[in-house]
């Protein structure tokens, strides 16, 4: 198959000089080009030029792009996508006054989520999760990441893992699957976390290794969760195993996580609401991505992570979504960098690098996708405008008019 996407207005190519992400200033630069066109050949991009001829009938299919605009395939590097059951009544209960903290500790939050998902069949998740992954390919998301993380028990965090694979053989996105059985200590073993984390490290971990069920292992390190020591067991663990490493920390308090993180040298940390200034310049020291999740600010009402501080510093920066019932039940994207812009202390254009080529970056992809270079997998999107500010400017608005999965149309807009 051969396409000429012809002569959009404009093209981000997102492209970084070191081939892997960027950081302080480049992190401004798009590698904007105009009046370009692409030609795509099978998965791949074969070419991108400023040639105003060509022969239509060398191609299998011709879209014209004028006056739109073309970038990478948008990349969402934290969701927890998978789960069954609602928390509408918790947002309505923080409305009147609760905490987030105060809902887990009357036995909501993540434990209700478990309930619900434990007692799902794997059919049900997978047709729960198809729902929200074709919302996730209308706002121009092209690869996922997806946590485990709402089973705490062998059986359902296996569940949760297959149903990932499953689901990235069965539909046409990119779908990164991680482990995250250490997500929060479950009712059953809450006066005993030895027993628990033995579970994870000694049967769990094993399993989901042998059997390829993820790429990366996770830990939510928090004062309610799971403490540095514990961490530290848990993603060495993993790591002996041949899982690469992923840390939630710093939401709701800094107890050191970000040195465990940079101890360990994950691929990537996230959240970092609270990340401390000494931190910051810790991370910056690091090729660690720094993921960051406005959306979580924006519905806990909860202080927003300081990235401008961390971008100044040379952290390397991406945006996500974090989808889940509890704190993030927004898929849309383009709104979590908007959020990013008025809140985080962003520049327009490093939300862009920051859901593309850095999202690549964090989950371990970026040489085969996040930026529109020859040679890399056709992972597009078309907006239908003729400037791409507006993507971010019209806040909770749609532009996305085609999908383009290697090198095949996967979604289009009808208006």
């Amino acid at each position: 198959m051969k396409i000429l996407l012809y002569r959009a207005n404009q093209v981000l190519t997102c492209k970084a000089e070191n081939g892997k992400f960027k950081r302080k200033y480049e992190l401004n630069n798009l590698g904007l080009l105009e009046d370009s066109s692409i030609i795509i050949e099978d998965e791949k991009i074969s070419e991108i030029t400023s040639s105003k001829s060509f022969d239509k009938s060398d191609f299998d299919l011709v879209i014209d792009c004028r006056g739109k605009v073309i970038l990478p395939g948008l990349i969402d590097s934290h969701t927890h996508l998978i789960f069954d059951g609602s928390r509408a009544d918790e947002f309505e209960l923080r409305l009147a006054g609760k905490s987030y903290e105060e809902i887990a500790q009357l036995g909501g939050g993540i434990v209700k989520t478990v309930r619900a998902t434990r007692n799902s069949s794997k059919a049900e998740l997978k047709k729960l999760a198809l729902s929200r992954i074709r919302e996730a390919i209308s706002h121009g998301i092209t690869t996922i990441e997806i946590k485990s993380g709402y089973g705490l028990d062998y059986e359902t965090e296996i569940k949760m893992l297959e149903c990932a694979n499953e689901l990235s053989l069965e539909t046409n996105l990119d779908i990164i699957p991680t482990f995250l059985g250490a997500h929060t200590i479950p009712v059953e073993f809450k006066n005993n976390h030895k027993e628990y984390i033995s579970l994870i490290t000694q049967k769990l971990i094993p399993e989901i290794s042998s059997k390829k069920l993820a790429k990366f292992c996770d830990v939510f390190l928090e004062k309610t969760a799971f403490s540095v020591e514990e961490s530290k067991d848990i993603l060495s663990t993993a790591k002996q195993y041949g899982l690469q490493l992923k840390l939630h920390c710093d939401q709701f308090n800094s107890i050191g996580g970000v040195q465990l993180g940079i101890d360990l040298n994950v691929t990537s940390i996230d959240h970092l609401e609270m990340i401390t200034d000494d931190d910051i310049n810790k991370l910056s020291q690091t090729d660690i991505a720094a993921v960051i999740l406005p959306g979580v600010s924006h519905f806990l009402k909860i202080p927003f992570a300081p990235v401008r501080k961390m971008i100044d510093a040379g952290c390397i920066v991406a945006i996500a979504t974090d989808f889940n019932p509890g704190s993030c039940t927004s898929q849309n994207l383009p709104l979590m960098m908007h959020f990013a812009a008025l809140y985080n202390g962003m520049k327009l254009n490093e939300t862009i690098n920051a859901v593309t080529i850095n999202a690549a970056y964090s989950l371990g992809i970026e040489k085969n996708f996040g930026t529109i270079e020859p040679n890399k997998i056709a992972d597009i999107i078309i907006l239908n405008t003729n400037d791409y500010k507006n993507l971010i400017y019209y806040f909770g608005k749609n532009f996305v008019q085609t999908v383009i999965k290697r090198g095949k149309i996967i979604y289009e807009r009808n208006n």
